[in-house]
């Protein structure tokens, strides 16, 4: 869209008028256009403001929940290593029956 609109008045004015007129539209656009800037500007600080609020809010919560987290992976890891260590034990066992030697 270009910047400058001109635009065609059927009313009887005169050339001097008519450039008037068209400053004083363009003239207007141009100062509302600046002050939606202003107003899209502060919009846009106030979401980016929010969603900073909210990734914080996020970030805690995940933090809260890795702490929780991280004793119940400890005892899951326990629990496999020992699961292991018995089905080694009864390997063992299995095998010195079929073959018949004292452990």
């Amino acid at each position: 869209m270009p910047d400058q609109l001109s635009f065609e008045f059927n009313v009887g004015l005169s050339e001097e008028e008519k450039r008037d007129l068209e400053e004083m539209i363009h003239d207007f656009q141009k100062s509302r256009t600046s002050e939606d800037d202003g107003d899209d500007i502060l919009a846009l600080k106030q979401q980016l403001d929010t969603a900073n609020d909210r990734l914080a809010h996020l970030t805690r919560m995940m933090l809260t929940f890795d702490e929780r987290i991280k004793p119940l992976n400890e005892i899951l890891r326990l629990t496999f290593e020992k699961s292991e260590i018995l089905n080694q034990r009864i390997n063992t066992l299995i095998d010195s029956i079929r073959t018949g030697e004292p452990l």
